[in-house]
């Protein structure tokens, strides 16, 4: 085998593996809902508005949106940190260090000069080693040559200019400017030229700073004040007009289109939030599935229908929104078809997790909660229901409950009169949807996803169906004896917690094959000749195993559900037809009887509905020939027939336990007390009427 074809054999054999397949529709919908909350369908042709162009039509918002525009939040923030002053603290020990600044130079001159030991030369050289590289050498040699006293007048002149000039705060980005106005003062003294340089100078080199910059708290009182500006907050309502035509696209028009979502398509930013919010929903609810709900789980047509109506729910939002008011969304519609279609815990799920999604797209915390809240009332509505013409009612309900969440909710979002009304109608209006929704596409589903639901159990249940109708006159023993049967079915059901109305209905119809030879059945021939007397039993047995055949074929013709048709199917297993076994038994050689001849061909009972519509069938039939039947007669009779399906190994593959054969042993104990009656026996006595596999010999319409 080459590579190719192992590769291909390695795809087919996972193909057949369920939870391969639900990973690949569980990627399929991942693409399917992140492309539908990714990508605008309605974008009105304004891809090509740019920013700084004329908008090329005029454009409303289709809704009320409230969002926070980053970009001008932080230009607020900026201005408000830069907007605070500088803070300053004042150094008091500025002007005694400027002071003895001067007074040290002066002293150091004086020194120097005072020093006999020292040639000129060297006393220059020893002041431009202390102050050189801050004072010229012209200054330093103008003071060497200056007197004592000329040199404590310059000094007392110098200290008092730049003690006046430091009088107050002085900052440091102010010191230029203090220089320069100790120049201008020092060019006024008419000292002589060069005593005014040394004043100019000796000031302007020693003049420092008395108001400090305080970086510290000047930064924290930034970051204060930029904490305390609020959001900038571009609020838009529903209608109000974002650009004209041929108005100048500006920035902010731009955002708001792109909020709006009228832009094509998102940002790779959100597409990578929405792609990790549908994996999160989509994991989350196969986690909830292989758990809690595994037989749907482990059925990749049943995932499919699911996948399809959280998209529906997304693909209806994306539709509605752009236009209308988001209470439009039918979203109860979808909780309703799921309730209807599987069971209320798997629509609880689905109606929170598509009610994330659709919150999601509308940003709107009060839309939630009315989808939310509608959602659970609509399950409790639904999950109750007993006839299809009962979806109206429930609509109408749905739509009132709308219509007051709506009411409440625009209390909350601070609506106007006006609004709140229109808000309150569009949820009238989506309940209205969501009946329609759910009325329209039941049926489909139900046909095209093989669903039984139990609105269509209790419309096969109708006895003016057609086929029960026809049932009815054909054979009015063996409707009697059905209608006995399903009431025993639904009870033994109701008693293991499975689903009594398929019992039911499934014991309606699991007969229905006996119409095309009704008199061959005893419960038919009302006191006639039994055409049975004058048959060989080998040919008896192949009429009355043949109903079953029959009526899984006239079951497909009338299209009944999948459910029934394999009750039809199951109802007799591979039990043997004892009353005519032991009659060929009796006219030859019990060697020569082959039991296999004698047992019906069908496939034995796959779930507790078909397995209880078997037992109900068999202890229905017997419970008529007991003579002064009593609770106590009725239960060892119950139990004997059980045992011997049991030991027959016909419930083998019905997932029963002993502890649920025992409810349903009490369960037709109770039935049969008040609906037995007596039944006529085929030559044994009623006693001693069941044969080895529970069947009476006695009844040849087995």
């Amino acid at each position: 085998m080459t590579g190719v074809n192992k590769f291909k054999k390695a795809i087919k054999d996972l193909s057949e593996i369920p939870i391969f397949k639900n990973v690949v529709l569980a990627l399929l919908f991942f693409v399917a809902l992140t492309t539908i909350l990714s990508v605008s369908f309605f974008p009105q042709g304004i891809g090509r508005i740019k920013v700084g162009k004329p908008s090329p039509s005029t454009i409303k918002a289709p809704r009320t949106i409230e969002f926070e525009d980053a970009a001008r939040t932080e230009t607020l923030h900026r201005k408000a940190y830069e907007g605070v002053k500088k803070v300053y603290k004042y150094d008091a020990s500025a002007l005694p260090r400027v002071e003895g600044n001067i007074r040290d130079f002066f002293n150091s001159v004086r020194g120097a000069k005072s020093d006999q030991t020292l040639t000129p030369k060297a006393r220059l050289d020893l002041l431009r080693n202390k102050f050189g590289p801050i004072i010229s050498g012209d200054i330093l040699k103008t003071c060497l040559n200056l007197t004592d006293e000329d040199l404590n007048r310059l000094e007392s002149k110098t200290v008092e200019i730049v003690t006046g000039l430091m009088h107050g705060h002085v900052k440091k980005e102010d010191l230029a400017t203090k220089k320069g106005e100790l120049h201008a003062i020092a060019s006024e003294l008419r000292f002589g030229r060069d005593k005014d340089k040394v004043i100019a100078e000796v000031g302007s080199v020693f003049l420092e700073a008395n108001y400090l910059f305080n970086s510290k708290e000047t930064e924290e009182l930034r970051r204060q004040a930029a904490a305390m500006v609020k959001p900038y907050i571009v609020k838009k309502m529903k209608g109000e007009i974002v650009v004209r035509e041929g108005e100048i696209v500006s920035e902010q028009q731009l955002k708001i289109l792109r909020e709006l979502g009228l832009l094509r398509g998102a940002g790779a930013k959100k597409i990578s939030g929405l792609a990790l919010l549908v994996l999160s929903v989509l994991g989350a609810f196969g986690i909830y599935l292989y758990k809690y709900q595994r037989k749907i789980f482990d059925n990749t047509r049943l995932i499919f229908l699911l996948g399809i109506l959280l998209t529906m729910a997304v693909l209806m939002a994306k539709i509605v929104i752009p236009f209308f008011s988001p209470y439009l969304i039918p979203i109860a519609g979808i909780a309703m078809l799921t309730t209807i279609l599987f069971n209320p815990q798997v629509a609880l799920v689905m109606l929170l997790l598509s009610g994330l999604l659709t919150g999601v797209m509308t940003e709107s915390l009060q839309y939630v909660i009315v989808a939310v809240l509608s959602g659970l009332f609509v399950i409790y509505m639904v999950s109750r229901i007993s006839h299809r013409g009962d979806l109206t009612r429930a609509a109408l309900l749905v739509s009132l409950s709308l219509f007051y969440l709506c009411f409440a909710v625009s209390f909350i979002a601070g609506l106007t009169l006006r609004e709140t009304l229109f808000s309150c109608s569009m949820g009238l209006v989506s309940g209205f949807l969501s009946g329609v929704l759910t009325i329209g596409t039941l049926p489909f589903l139900e046909s095209a996803f093989h669903i039984t639901t139990d609105i269509r159990l209790l419309e096969l249940s109708n006895p003016n169906n057609p086929l029960l109708r026809e049932l009815m006159m054909k054979a009015p023993g063996t409707y009697n004896h059905s209608v006995v049967t399903g009431n025993l079915a639904a009870a033994a059901a109701e008693g293991v917690g499975v689903n009594p109305l398929l019992a039911r209905v499934g014991a309606y119809y699991h007969d229905i094959g006996k119409m095309k030879r009704p008199f061959f059945f005893t419960e038919n021939q009302l006191g006639e000749e039994n055409p049975h007397d004058r048959t060989n039993p080998n040919l008896s047995c192949l009429i009355i195993t043949a109903h079953v055949k029959e009526g899984v074929e006239l079951a497909k013709k009338h299209r009944l559900p999948r459910e029934i048709i394999d009750i039809i199917r199951e109802h007799h297993g591979t039990s043997l037809v004892s009353y005519f076994f032991h009659r060929a038994k009796e006219k030859v050689e019990k060697e020569q009887v082959c039991e296999a001849d004698f047992r019906y061909s069908g496939v034995k009972p796959q779930t507790p509905e078909a397995a209880f519509v078997m037992l109900a069938d068999s202890v229905e039939a017997a419970a008529r020939t007991i003579s002064k039947p009593s609770p106590a007669r009725l239960e060892q009779l119950i139990r004997k027939i059980t045992r011997n399906k049991l030991e027959d190994g016909q419930l083998d593959e019905s997932h029963l336990t002993l502890s649920d054969l025992e409810k349903v042993t009490q369960a037709f104990v109770n039935e049969l007390t008040s609906i037995y009656h007596t039944r006529i026996s085929y030559g044994y006595p009623p006693e001693e009427g069941l044969g080895k596999s529970g069947d009476s010999y006695g009844n040849p319409r087995e």
